[in-house]
């Protein structure tokens, strides 16, 4: 298919295309009027077809170059795993669009909550170079839940396939990086959209240290490098690693059932360790309706949360589906409190933390007076523009599911020893970022993955663990998701510029 060199013209064509085709536009939400803007709509409803109609969007819509990287029958077979996993996706509303990318807001039919986020050619007619999807929902009311990634990450970590392009600009050296991610989070502080932490490593050599704004406003501290804050969702892999380091020593199976720890839960008989990980276990969030009319200062143990999803209907027959679960995460602790017996928090201090050097680390209960933590601010029950403190819409303690309080240096310590197998082996390590199980034929190790990545989101929380390649960003922030996130795509892609290799960012 060729394109009219006019640029209204192109899209004029193809939109009477899309009306005359399966790629019937979306009449829910207001399209902008660009040629970009007629990809993005082909490829949601190209979703809604069969294979034939996936081969023709891919043919007419995807750009060439990114099909010579990755080729069409992969991208189909993703096609067929993201479908399974969705449920698919429907368009709610276009949140932003510029010349080469477009972010759009949208249900997936699993009920979450997807940003999809695609990148196109600087040059007209802007075909796809590639999509990423990534939970948007927020963590909840407190810390634990799904984390941004992108707004939101991934929801709980970035939970999302990511498909770009293998080069968004000119290669950086080390000093141009540290400089451009240094100059862009000076300018979005004075422009009253960031405070927070930075660290940028790679290999040996830390690039960037940096902080920005206050931690408590009403006293006016100042955030510092050594400044804790609360990670949302990222806790979750300190639960992970927890799981794997019992796998590993046949204290637990990801086969087993729950019953065998938690006998009394609902429905343990039909849920598998395996499950509760993968967030396919049916178990619901506990931020819910009950969380709500609950004395938040009485969670302040990772139990305590079990009572807010007990009476809680599954979400879906476990097994069947996926979606994201903090509930699932909590029992996750209590297993692990069951199978080392140790006390869920004692077991990360002396097995997580403390072989990783993680100093600074931990889940403090609110005023019990640990230092250096800063305030979360958040606009939510504040005035118009303005940002309250975050304190009534967070527990008094965090969970396995999140809301650990830790530092740049602490991050940048556990991924190290990720990668140094400190804290399990190379595969068992590999299965905490996202690969596949070792006692299942899985195998690797970090070394292999090119790249991955974890946020955390919820009200005056937002934070973002990268690893591409050889290189490192950590961002820590006491702001909401809604405004950090688009602080943070920039800085992607300068450590996208370093390390150009690709993989999938997961939350």
């Amino acid at each position: 298919m060729s394109f009219p060199r006019s640029r209204a013209a192109a899209v004029a064509l193809v939109s009477a295309l899309l009306a005359s085709t399966p790629y019937a536009a979306h009449a829910a939400i207001q399209w902008p009027a660009s040629e970009l803007s007629t990809h993005v709509q082909a490829y949601f409803a190209q979703l809604r077809g069969d294979e034939a109609s996936a081969r023709r969007f891919f043919a007419e819509h995807w750009a060439a170059s990114a099909l010579e990287e990755t080729p069409l029958e992969t991208r189909l077979q993703r096609r067929t795993a993201m479908l399974e996993r969705t449920k698919g996706l429907t368009p709610l509303e276009v949140v932003n669009e510029e010349t080469a990318s477009m972010e759009v807001r949208c249900r997936a039919g699993n009920g979450d909550e997807v940003m999809a986020i695609f990148e196109a050619e600087e040059v007209s007619p802007h075909r796809v170079l590639g999509v990423r999807l990534e939970a948007n929902a927020p963590d909840g009311p407190g810390p634990g839940g799904h984390p941004p990634g992108g707004p939101g990450g991934t929801s709980g970590p970035n939970r999302g396939e990511r498909e770009r392009p293998s080069s968004v600009g000119p290669a950086l050296s080390d000093a141009e990086l540290a400089d451009q991610v240094r100059a862009h989070l000076d300018q979005q502080e004075e422009k009253g959209e960031f405070s927070g932490v930075a660290l940028l490593a790679r290999g040996d050599s830390t690039l960037l240290s940096g902080a920005w704004g206050d931690a408590d406003r009403e006293k006016h501290v100042p955030i510092k490098p050594d400044t804790r804050f609360n990670l949302g969702s990222i806790g979750k892999l300190f639960t992970k690693t927890a799981i794997a380091q019992l796998a590993e020593k046949g204290k637990l199976s990801l086969d087993d059932k729950l019953s065998k720890y938690l006998p009394d839960f609902p429905h343990a008989d039909e849920i598998t360790l395996d499950m509760l990980c993968q967030h396919r276990s049916g178990v619901g969030d506990f931020f819910n309706a009950k969380y709500d009319t609950t004395d938040h200062s009485k969670l302040r143990h990772n139990r305590d949360y079990l009572e807010l999803i007990r009476d809680q209907p599954l979400w879906f027959k476990p097994g069947t589906s996926e979606r994201y679960s903090n509930g699932g995460y909590a029992l996750l602790g209590e297993v692990i409190a069951k199978a080392s017996g140790e006390d869920y928090y004692d077991y990360l201090a002396k097995h997580v933390f403390g072989p990783a050097g993680m100093t600074a680390t931990g889940a403090p209960i609110e005023g019990d007076g640990t230092r250096a933590l800063a305030r979360g601010y958040t606009r939510e029950g504040a005035p118009e523009g303005q940002e309250r403190d975050n304190v009534a819409t967070r527990p008094a303690r965090g969970s396995a599911a999140g809301g650990s309080y830790s530092t740049t240096a602490d991050m940048l310590a556990f991924d190290r020893a990720l990668f140094a197998s400190k804290l399990c082996g190379p595969a068992w390590s590999a299965w905490v970022t996202g690969e596949s199980r070792p006692d299942r034929g899985g195998g690797g190790s970090l070394a292999g993955q090119a790249a991955f990545g974890f946020g955390g989101g919820a009200p005056g929380i937002a934070s973002e663990w990268l690893h591409e390649g050889d290189t490192v960003l950590i961002v820590l922030t006491n702001r909401d998701p809604e405004i950090t996130q688009p602080v943070m795509r920039p800085l992607r892609e300068l450590i996208q510029r370093k390390s150009p290799q690709r993989k999938r960012v997961r939350s």
